[in-house]
């Protein structure tokens, strides 16, 4: 694995090349995606161990087992490239950054908030429904405006964290194999991380190791929203104020953070009654106090925050990384 000043300048390029070429989809129209690919492992073991059959406790057993099998598989995967791309040298480091580019989902999710959007704007409802859907696992189908605009809002600040700055922490701790085996886990989350009859048993063990790598950066994500919001806004208090009173109030541990701190942020409510899952879910208001009237402007601030997100980390990496170097050719 390179020295973290090294890492630092690869991560900073994988993030720029990220944002120049977002996700290549005619490439993708031909081969896998590597989440694809890990989904698929997952989902052929998952058809094997996850069996309705057996009580609670054994799902949650083989659940375990499952996510240890799979998470092996992927750890050994990240360790192997990398010591290949060691080898390799100048090309080592150039393919390492292509991976992390193709791992880190700043650009595509950018992308995803504002194709929401552009059809809430310039399209019909249920076009800005069907664009919604994509980002979020709620029932979308009644959404009027208001609805889909706090919807793409909210997958916004929670991507923000484990889609984006989770993935640069891990990779700046761990290098290529701590971020492969992250996206393992975030991958496992959102495939079987579900309090449905089929997966409350067997994805429990996946929703919990989830929640436990994402407890760092989701607090990271809130005060970063809460800085951005200082410097735009001018009110990172208000966003401190709200961050602190109402994170808890979200059903997630760690969602809650950059959500209420993007509340905060535009003076808007959040969360609220939500159907998921064919259920309606009483949950309470984020920032009550906030407007209820969000629309497509709403959505457009959200970006602008996410946007700055992206590009605020990269002269922290640079400086982290440089003192690494200098601490490393001090002669004393």
């Amino acid at each position: 694995m390179p020295d973290m000043d090294l890492r630092a300048l690869l991560l900073i390029l994988a993030i720029l090349l990220d944002w120049l070429i977002s996700d290549p989809k005619r490439l993708y129209s031909h081969i896998l995606h590597p989440v694809q690919y890990m989904g698929e492992v997952l989902s052929w073991i998952e058809r094997r161990l996850n069996k309705q059959t057996v009580s609670l406790t054994k799902q949650k057993l083989r659940g375990v087992f499952g996510l240890f099998f799979y998470l092996s598989i992927w750890l050994s995967v990240g360790i192997a490239i990398s010591l290949i791309c060691n080898v390799i040298g100048i090309w080592g480091m150039a393919l390492e950054v292509l991976l992390a580019a193709i791992l880190l989902s700043g650009r595509s999710l950018y992308e995803h908030v504002r194709d929401v959007n552009e059809a809430l704007k310039f399209k019909t409802i249920e076009e800005a429904r069907l664009s919604v859907g994509q980002i979020v696992g709620r029932d979308v189908t009644a959404l009027d405006e208001r609805g889909v605009a706090r919807a793409a809002i909210e997958s916004g600040a929670e991507n923000l964290s484990d889609g984006f700055i989770a993935p640069v922490l891990f990779y700046f701790i761990a290098g290529l194999p701590g971020l492969i085996f992250y996206k393992a886990v975030n991958t496992a989350d959102s495939m079987i991380g579900h309090k449905t009859q089929r997966f409350l048993g067997f994805g429990w063990a996946a929703a919990r190791f989830d929640d436990l790598l994402n407890w760092v950066p989701a607090r990271l994500t809130g005060f970063l929203i809460m800085i951005i919001a200082q410097f735009r806004y001018r009110n990172g208090g208000e966003v401190f104020r709200v961050m602190m009173k109402d994170h808890s109030k979200h059903s997630s541990p760690n969602a809650g953070w950059p959500e209420s701190a993007m509340a905060g942020a535009l003076g808007i409510a959040l969360a609220g009654p939500r159907v998921y899952f064919d259920v309606m879910k009483q949950d309470p208001w984020i920032n009550a106090k906030g407007r209820l009237d969000t629309d497509a402007e709403d959505i457009w601030q959200a970006l602008a925050v996410m946007k700055r997100a992206v590009f605020y980390i990269l002269p922290v990496i640079g400086l982290i990384g440089a003192s690494q170097f200098l601490i490393k050719t001090m002669p004393f």
